[in-house]
Order: structure tokens, then sequence, then C-alpha cells
């Protein structure tokens, strides 16, 4: 299957059996994976290093404790190819267990409000053009918790998102996820260098 979308995967300490899994998901994908090691407390650096693999112009990024629906994958990248003003589209996602058993379904319909306010507003599998991407990448490396939602943030301002209501991400609840760790004064300034109170 040819590669449309660049995808890198960043290592941390999460089980390797997780890791593991989360590359089997990905087998049928029609991705470049790029599997990088990731800089303790600086997400938003190490993510920046993953977007600059491959030349694609369609990237996304998976988390390695979380599976993935390969299918999912096509469908965003047709969505985009099918929209050319959009500049991201995403999936819901499924809550799952830590043993990776689905718990419930989030449907996620794509509001800009929600997505200033909620950092999960947009967090099922996301795929973004590269070009919008490295547009804004340089204001996200500072950041580790919420790296991703500034991300999504910024670009959306650039063009469309396309919300498709099929799962795309299966995201595991732990007790290690870096969500859990966010820090308010980060939330304060995403907010602030994205505009969200205009």
């Amino acid at each position: 299957m040819e590669a449309r979308i660049d995808v890198h995967l960043l290592t941390l300490n999460e089980p390797a059996e997780w890791r593991d899994a989360c590359i089997a998901s990905l087998e049928d994908a029609p991705i470049q994976l790029h599997v990088l090691p990731g800089i303790p407390g600086r997400i938003g650096e190490a993510r920046a290093a993953g977007y600059a693999k491959g030349t694609l112009p369609l990237v996304s990024f998976v988390d390695p404790d979380d599976l993935y629906e390969a299918g999912a994958f096509t469908q965003l990248a047709d969505a985009l190819e099918s929209h050319p003003q959009a500049v991201m589209a995403y999936t819901d996602e499924a809550l799952t267990d830590e043993d990776g058993q689905d718990i419930t379904v989030r449907r996620l319909a794509y509001s800009r409000w929600q997505h200033a306010h909620s950092a999960s507003h947009v967090h099922g599998l996301i795929v973004m053009r590269r070009s919008a991407v490295e547009a804004v990448l340089k204001e996200t490396t500072d950041l580790n918790n919420f790296a991703d939602w500034l991300l999504t943030l910024l670009v959306a301002k650039r063009g469309g998102v396309l919300y498709l209501p099929i799962v795309g991400r299966h995201w595991r609840q732990h007790p290690q996820q870096s969500h859990r760790t966010g820090d308010p004064e980060a939330v304060r300034h995403i907010r602030q260098a994205s505009n969200l109170w205009r």
C-alpha cells in the first residue's frame, strides 16, 4: 500500500507491549511510520522532530499507549484530498481501559468554541497538511503538555476542519497519561498564543 501520510510515534517509558500493540494496529495503514525517542518534559520539541521526518504532504502522530484503526487513515487522507481548503481532518475516539478494552465512544463533532476551551475536543486520530503544520510549529516547541492542543488550534486557524464520525483512535486511560499532570499556566499561554479571547 502506498504511503500517503508521514506519521511519527514518540517513545518514552510506556510498557513495550503497549507500544508493540500500537504499531501492530497501524500495519495496514497508508502511512510512513517514524519512531523517535521522546524528550522527557519536552513534548512540543519532540513532536517538532517527528513532524520534520519524511516529505509527504500529510502528517499525523500516534501515541504508543493507544490503538488505532488503520482504515481511518485512508478515510482522513481521502477527505483532505476532496476538500483542498481544509487543513485538518479528525475522527471520534473510543475511551479504553488499561487493558485496551473499549469503555465508551466520544463523539466530537467540530466546534471552534469547544476546540478553544477543551484540550480533548480535537483528540481522536488527526491528520493535517504538512504546510499548515510547518507554518505554526515553532510556536509549540516550548510546551510539554498540551503542545498538540496548541498545534491543532493554530492549524485550524489556517483553513477548514473536517470531522469524520468514525472511531480512529482507542485512547487508553491510565494514571501516567501526560494530560493528568497538565500545567494551568500552559493553558493560559495557549489561549493567549492562539488569540482565543477575540
